[in-house]
């Protein structure tokens, strides 16, 4: 719990204390820093925008901290004028000409903090979630609702009529504003990245030579563009941790890189996201400033979130070789679906990241290579916004973290698309030299074979369910779960187990063995009979190496996570942490002997196993 707090309070600004209480009401540890409802989005997009463009911050977009809260946000910002700035958003009704603010947006006091929020004609509500919100307080000792007055009073001074008290009615527009002079239908298409950024202010200065940051927004022929310009003190733009802690998607923003650029004065990284549902382009400039107008340089803070240590002047990457160790460490191991299996992709996706996760809470670094198959593409993007004449750039997929893990382990994941090629790129510019790599096609069937120029599966492991085997051939009129017909021998039950499930095809490729999947933890046993068959299978090439727990199908969609809970998550019914360990050690036992220690982790003799295959 301590490191996966610390990686999210170095970038929300939180401390530690309300940090552990907030994940301690999570079900997955996938994603520390929550992720916002559209709306939500829509209003903290708006309230950042003022918030980047304001000068004289000693903090990035002068946030001191930004807490997620299942109700919306809040922010405590570091001067009075961080909080002039957002009255500078408040919509009001002049006498002659148009509106000026952001038509929607109110503000009123709750307690001693503002509380701003959207009018419900100002974004397609949902029944799911909250009104948007946000509370924001200020500095020490401020008086918000003098500010609040005194910004009211001086609004009315000038002849304008106030309209943002959430409790005086207001009806919407009769008619749209142009996009022009509308910020709420600019900000609509990439709200999702201006959220991002407000919710994770103290990554900037946890670089080094931190100086300042100014966020602004232009728009595109593709959407609308977010661009900060950041300044740097020093020798070192410290881009690469920069650009890490975006493409993270467990704290970062989850961003794609699309090219990046340093030369000696300016570094340039552009990024793009991975929604469909979000179109911009993210760029940060960063320039280089004298440090003479610094005084002394801001050293970097360390960041938990990849890889660097604690409590240190200036933090320590873990040493990780970005060129391939070679066959020779890293085993490919691809799951596969028997034809009458009936488990599907994302069952084995949702098996081997259970798997993977056992392994990397033993210090294994352990990666998942997803291939994806050929969409359609004849639908039409529901984010394109009307003045987008172009498509959105995209980004190539790169590996990411799945979850945090105790050092040595990491555990890692990247979706590529259905080519030899882009297989064998993504195991050659890995990040890290992994150890195990599983495995998983675009189709699941156990004749497909993912292969490429220089990577291979080096094992073939078909997942099934775990049910007793066939004893009897029933009579006419009777099943299959009676005791009447013609008894079978091990070897013929072996025989018509491999005819039912593998088919009548012949595979060029040979399989390695079978992992079944049992109902329960405490799934009986197989008996006698039952290993008698184990032991005929064997001998005809595909041995069981063994049994994981598995529970049926996770929810998804909004508010529910993509990922199955594993042991790098809280405990919960029914899945027992105990036994996913023990089924995914006795695994790794069958295929390449008893897991390491920590100690001898970098000697593991990661081979392929030597166990029977057959391809008929």
């Amino acid at each position: 719990m301590d490191q996966l707090s610390n990686a999210a309070c170095q970038l929300t600004g939180e401390s530690l204390e309300d940090v552990r209480r907030r994940l301690s009401r999570l079900d997955r540890f996938d994603q520390l820093v929550p992720s916002p409802s559209a709306e939500q989005a829509l209003l903290e997009a708006v309230l950042v925008s003022a918030l980047g463009s304001v000068g004289g911050q000693t903090r990035p977009f002068g946030v001191r901290e930004a807490k997620p809260t299942e109700d919306g946000l809040v922010l405590r910002l570091e001067r009075s004028a961080d909080v002039q700035s957002l009255f500078g958003l408040l919509p009001c009704r002049t006498k002659k000409g148009p509106w000026r603010g952001v038509r929607g947006l109110t503000v009123q006091m709750d307690g001693a903090r503002l509380r701003f929020g959207l009018r419900p004609w100002a974004f397609e509500a949902s029944w799911r979630s909250p009104e948007p919100a946000v509370w924001v307080s200020g500095p020490h000792g401020e008086d918000l609702s003098a500010l609040l007055a005194a910004h009211t009073d001086q609004v009315a001074a000038s002849g304008h009529v106030v309209q943002w008290d959430p409790l005086r009615e207001e009806r919407g527009p009769g008619r749209r504003e142009p996009v022009e002079r509308s910020l709420l239908r600019r900000l609509i298409v990439s709200r999702s990245m201006g959220s991002a950024l407000l919710r994770r202010p103290r990554l900037w200065d946890s670089l080094t030579g931190y100086v300042g940051v100014r966020l602004s927004t232009e728009m595109a022929d593709h959407g609308l563009d977010w661009l900060i310009e950041r300044q740097v003190a020093g020798g070192e733009f410290d881009e690469e941790r920069l650009i890490e802690v975006l493409e993270d998607r467990i704290v970062g923003c989850g961003l794609r890189l699309l090219d990046h650029a340093c030369g000696p004065e300016e570094c340039t990284v552009r990024m793009a996201p991975h929604w469909s549902f979000c179109r911009g382009v993210f760029t940060i400039r960063s320039s280089r400033v004298s440090a003479a107008r610094v005084g002394a340089i801001p050293g970097p803070r360390p960041l938990t979130a990849v890889g660097d240590g604690r409590n240190v002047s200036r933090p320590r990457r873990a040493e990780h070789s970005t060129e391939p160790d070679g066959p020779e460490r890293t085993c490919v191991v691809q799951l596969l679906d028997a034809p009458s299996g009936g488990l599907g992709r994302d069952h084995l996706v949702r098996v081997a990241e259970r798997i993977a996760a056992v392994w990397a809470a033993r210090g294994l670094a352990v990666g998942l290579l997803l291939v994806e198959g050929s969409s359609m593409g004849f639908f039409r993007d529901p984010g394109r916004p009307e003045w987008a004449t172009a498509a959105l750039p995209k980004a190539v997929s790169t590996w990411t973290r799945l979850r945090l893990a105790p050092s040595p382990g990491q555990l890692w994941s990247m979706t590529v698309s259905n080519t030899s090629d882009a297989i064998g790129a993504a195991l050659q510019h890995a990040p890290i030299g992994f150890d195990q790599v599983f495995l998983i096609g675009a189709y699941d069937g156990w004749m497909q074979e993912v292969t490429s120029s220089k990577w291979s599966a080096d094992l073939r492991i078909l997942v099934h369910h775990a049910r007793p085997f066939q004893r009897h051939i029933p009579f006419p009129g009777k099943t299959t779960h009676t005791d009447d017909g013609v008894p079978l021998t091990p070897a013929e039950s072996a025989v018509l187990w491999r005819s039912e499930h593998l088919g009548r095809s012949v595979s060029t490729h040979p399989l390695n063995g079978l992992l079944l999947l049992t109902e329960s933890d405490e799934a009986a046993a197989p008996d006698e009979f039952d290993l008698a068959v184990e032991e005929q299978l064997a001998r005809y090439g595909t041995p069981v190496l063994g049994r994981f727990p598995d529970h049926g199908l996770i929810m998804r969609g909004r508010g529910h996570s993509d990922h199955p809970p594993t042991v790098l998550d809280p405990q919960a019914e029914p899945l027992d942490h105990a036994h996913m360990a023990a089924a995914a050690d006795a695994l790794h036992r069958r295929l390449w002997g008893d897991l390491p220690s920590t100690a001898a982790r970098q000697s593991i003799p990661t081979v392929v196993p030597d166990v029977p295959s057959f391809s008929s």
